[in-house]
């Protein structure tokens, strides 16, 4: 019996080196079985997140899932897309007026604006305007999560781990079960206008890398890119709704709730959360940090179900525990490195 569990384990061990690649300080690791040994390979382009940052990231995603029970609120009393450009005009001033623009090619800053206050959140208002339903707009916005990841890979050249390749296929597996448990996805201009929102959103992410922009001059990208956004959200918002979606503004702006929604967006959303994430992306490959995103839809059924009393079905439950998986598979497999020794592993 024993030997033939220690063969076992030897054929386990040798099936997981040929497709688990560990990335631990800016190194690649290959793990065998047999000892346990570990292989040193050269990378440069990878690195791991420190505990505090992923804290950060985790924190992060929690107060984006929060956001859209404020978002709930916010579009119930006032146009999305007013709502959506008063969000990043205040994003933008004062601010402006204070920190100075960041050392970058205008065009960055431009194509960020239009990217992430037009691209993502326009199209996420014009796709709950178009019929579909918030809970699943969440969780197909987050399908950013896996296209990050090639664009990075495509665009810039960085390093997707086996690891981190087995952890989203895990993680899509749970994405997909979810989406085909919700219900709501009738809307099928809907449904193309939020992926769409997942790809502007993606560009987004890799723009931060792309524009090479300083840890000390995050905040001040963000809030100049902003500037750009409110003017083509306010014309998509006369489009689609005339003036009324103006003239209405005062007295909608009378609730105190929207004033909540409002705030709420600005300040713990968008300039804190994206301030922390956009850092993390300038520092880190695109597939460590991008897949922390998917936290975000189960922190919104979370925070659905505190507030609101929305249920969530045992098929949504199961394709929650297979994106942790993903997201453990992805994050944590090469901090085996400093769990093995505890295990009695040789690591050499």
């Amino acid at each position: 019996m024993a030997v033939a569990a220690g063969e076992t384990l030897s054929w386990a061990g040798n099936l997981l080196c040929d497709f688990v690649t560990l990335n631990i300080k800016n190194e690649r690791f290959c793990l065998f079985s047999a000892g346990i040994r570990i292989r040193h390979i050269s990378s440069t382009k990878a690195a791991l997140m420190k505990t505090r940052d992923l804290g950060l990231a985790i924190a992060v995603a929690a107060l984006w899932g929060l956001n859209f029970s404020f978002i709930k609120l916010g579009v119930a009393r006032v146009d999305p897309l007013v709502l959506a450009g008063l969000r990043f005009a205040l994003t933008a001033l004062p601010l402006v007026l204070f920190l100075p623009r960041p050392q970058i090619a205008w065009r960055w800053l431009v194509l960020y604006g239009l990217t992430f206050g037009v691209g993502t959140w326009g199209l996420v208002s014009l796709s709950l305007h178009a019929g579909l339903a918030p809970g699943l707009a969440a969780w197909l916005l987050q399908s950013s999560a896996f296209i990050t990841p090639l664009l990075g890979v495509l665009w810039l050249s960085e390093v997707w781990l086996r690891a981190q390749k087995i952890g989203a296929c895990v993680a899509l597996l749970g994405f997909l079960q979810v989406i085909f448990a919700s219900s709501g996805a009738s809307s099928t201009v809907g449904v193309v206008l939020i992926l769409g929102a997942a790809g502007s959103l993606s560009v987004a992410n890799l723009i931060v890398k792309r524009a090479a922009v300083k840890p000390a001059e995050v905040l001040g990208f963000l809030s100049w890119s902003c500037l750009f956004a409110p003017l083509p959200l306010f014309a998509l918002a006369f489009a689609t709704a005339g003036s009324g979606a103006f003239t209405a503004l005062p007295e909608q702006l009378g609730d105190r709730l929207a004033w909540a929604s409002l705030a709420f967006q600005v300040y713990p959303t968008t300039l804190f959360g994206y301030w922390v994430w956009n850092s993390l992306m300038a520092r880190y490959s695109a597939a460590e940090v991008a897949p922390v995103a998917l936290l975000v839809p189960l922190f919104a059924l979370l925070f659905a179900w505190l507030i609101f009393g929305v249920g969530i079905s045992v098929a949504q439950a199961a394709g929650m525990g297979l994106i942790l998986a993903g997201l453990l598979i992805n994050t944590f497999l090469a901090r085996l490195q400093v769990w093995l020794p505890r295990l009695g592993w040789r690591i050499r």
